[in-house]
């Protein structure tokens, strides 16, 4: 009887399975009463007509200042940001390799509690100085952070890597003190101890058992990059940095957490976001979410991407993203950075922000993204 029922299972997937080949859209519970709301996305999109948005400054009778305290709390209770934090101390570290045009790579290892270690490579031209301006590099959902200094570990990073996606080599080159961090689920930091992790993203894991803990992704990682800001400007370790020159260049996920980061730290002075900016309703709330990343519960009662941004004046922010870009529309971007403007402009520091719109698709923008970045960041 069990071998007759396990061939009927069989035989029903094997019939599935070529009626999806025939038609990728195929779905047995159809057809649907049409006159039905059925999808719980319709609930959802309904919801974002009317969000709260308590918090969002354009709603506000406070002075620009005692906003951003009270938005940055609320901001930090949401998240789980980590706002009291011991400095990390470093554990390990490894001999330097030089990369290309002098450009040297080292590599430490910091601990920032008892079980979390991050890794670090730091990149800089011909050798360490005194004083140097500090780019923080963060790569997106990729296979990892090594696309930053041009090495590849996937087929596809080569391809990543061809269209310039080595933004930290580039970084290195011009003079800066680069830092990249690993996000968590990538490259090294791969999820490699969980019983029976999940299959098809790097990310959800973790994001569901931080929100066991009241915490995020998006509150985790500003908290790991404020960590990595608390080792360099600590005054132990090998460097010597300037610290009214701390920026961050993130694209795509990495894109979303420096937003965010800069947001919750104030050491940051500026940020250029890649292919990550746009109202939370119509861009991670209006497809499928399936890493965690820029998720925040209850945070579209309070605040939304605008007000994030305003959250960072009078410091330097450029959103750009591509006129063909499918996840952050270009027409988005600009949508969401003349919304903040307003907030920059009551505090006098509206060239401090800006967008920059680019021909093409989701992807690094080398070019494109050092011209933003000195024209409003950097300026030279």
């Amino acid at each position: 009887m069990v071998n007759i029922i396990n061939i009927k299972v069989y035989y029903e997937a094997l019939k599935v399975k070529l009626k999806k080949l025939v038609n990728p859209n195929f779905d047995p519970y159809l057809p649907l009463n049409k006159t039905l709301f059925l999808s719980p996305s319709f609930y959802t999109f309904e919801m974002y007509k009317k969000p709260k948005l308590s918090l969002s400054f354009s709603k506000s009778n406070l002075t620009p200042k005692l906003w951003q305290l009270k938005a940055r709390k609320k901001l930090i209770e949401l998240s789980g940001y980590e706002s009291i934090r011991t400095t990390p101390t470093m554990i390990k570290n490894s001999s330097v390799k030089e990369l290309e045009n002098n450009v040297f790579k080292k590599k430490i290892y910091i601990r920032v509690s008892p079980k979390l270690d991050l890794p670090i490579n730091i990149l800089y031209k011909n050798s360490l100085k005194k004083n140097m301006s500090v780019f923080i590099f963060l790569a997106g959902s990729t296979s990892g952070v090594h696309i930053g200094w041009g090495e590849a570990k996937v087929p596809i990073d080569y391809q990543r890597i061809h269209i310039g996606a080595d933004i930290a080599l580039q970084a290195a080159e011009k003079g800066y003190l680069v830092i990249t961090y690993e996000q968590a689920g990538y490259g090294e930091r791969i999820e490699r101890h969980l019983n029976r992790k999940s299959k098809h993203n790097r990310t959800i894991d973790l994001a569901n058992h931080l929100l066991l803990l009241g915490k995020t992704l998006m509150g985790n990682g500003a908290s790991e990059i404020s960590s990595v800001i608390d080792w360099l400007i600590a005054g132990n370790n090998f460097l010597n940095i300037n610290k009214n020159k701390i920026f961050l260049y993130g694209h795509s996920s990495g894109g979303t957490l420096v937003q965010f980061a800069a947001a919750l730290d104030t050491r940051i002075t500026g940020v250029l976001s890649s292919g990550a900016v746009g109202s939370i309703r119509q861009t991670i709330g209006a497809r499928g979410a399936g890493g965690g990343d820029g998720i925040i519960p209850g945070l579209l009662n309070w605040l939304d991407t605008e007000d994030i941004i305003a959250l960072i004046a009078p410091r330097s922010f450029v959103g750009l993203s591509g006129d063909k870009d499918h996840i952050f529309p270009f027409s988005g971007v600009k949508k969401v950075i003349l919304l903040a403007k307003v907030f920059y402009m009551k505090i006098r520091s509206e060239k401090k922000i800006n967008y920059f719109k680019v021909k093409g698709k989701h992807q690094y923008y080398n070019k494109e993204s050092w011209k933003a970045w000195y024209e409003f960041i950097d300026p030279k």
